[in-house]
């Protein structure tokens, strides 16, 4: 996850892809653990948001062909 360029996170209960932007890390009540945050942008809204690392899946080449080829199969408005 430390070197994910593209994940996909949860926003408005819905899976998006997003670019990672930042990496920061916070404490905790329990002095011993860390909360990381990844701050990313989302692809399709140019909309930036902060996420948990924990809610994040790495954006993997294929998922990225799937999602490729389902836009391509969309039919035209026209």
């Amino acid at each position: 996850m430390a070197d994910a360029k593209y994940v996909l996170c949860r926003w408005e209960k819905r899976l998006w892809p997003a670019k990672v932007l930042a990496r920061t890390a916070t404490s905790t009540k329990n002095k011993r653990r860390k909360e990381y945050f990844l701050a990313v942008q989302i692809l399709s809204l140019e909309e930036k948001i902060k996420v948990k690392s924990t809610e994040v899946e790495i954006l993997e080449k294929s998922q990225i062909e799937a999602i490729a080829s389902s836009l391509g199969n969309a039919n035209p408005l026209s």
